[in-house]
């Protein structure tokens, strides 16, 4: 009788509809205002960056720090005092000219956007030419991003700040 008990479940579950988890866009403002973003940077345009950053942002580096707007903003102008011609590659793989950029629209009203890229630069302290691949997860709520999440190998910016700190002594 239990495993009768057990298969009916089974069997019921397994017919039960579905929760719609959501979807996912890539062509939506939130992956639009995401390539905007990597622009402002390519740019040394840190107005936009500014703008599109809630004041209460969390910030998840990769390294597991969590940071503030004021202190990501100083961490982007660092950036932009470490490297120059700073690019983000397009993808090879999408369908779609362009940054691998995609936003899930969950069903719980969450909505994330996450961009695959790779990193490209000049150190202006090192004088190496660099490249790293990189993931980026962003939070959205009423229009700006509440939370990033950076997944990467730190190497290239600890050598760069290292070779900067040298410098500065």
């Amino acid at each position: 009788m239990r495993y009768l008990l057990m298969i009916t479940m089974f069997l019921i579950s397994c017919d039960a509809p579905k929760n719609n988890f959501g979807y996912v866009s890539i062509d939506d403002e939130n992956s639009r205002n995401i390539v905007k973003l990597f622009e402002a940077v390519e740019d040394e345009e840190i107005g936009y960056l500014k703008e599109i950053f809630s004041k209460d942002l969390k910030f998840t580096d990769p390294n597991g720090n969590v940071l503030n707007k004021d202190e990501f903003i100083a961490g982007v102008e660092n950036i932009f005092d470490m490297f120059e011609d700073v690019e983000f590659e397009d993808s090879e793989y999408s369908d779609y000219d362009g940054l691998a950029v995609e936003t899930t629209y969950y069903s719980n009203g969450q909505v994330w956007t996450n961009i695959w890229s790779a990193f490209k630069g000049k150190g202006k302290y090192t004088g190496n030419d660099v490249r790293f691949p990189f993931h980026i997860s962003y939070l959205w709520k009423d229009g700006k991003i509440i939370e990033e999440v950076q997944f990467f190998s730190t190497k290239v910016f600890d050598t760069e700040n290292e070779a900067k700190n040298n410098q500065l002594k």
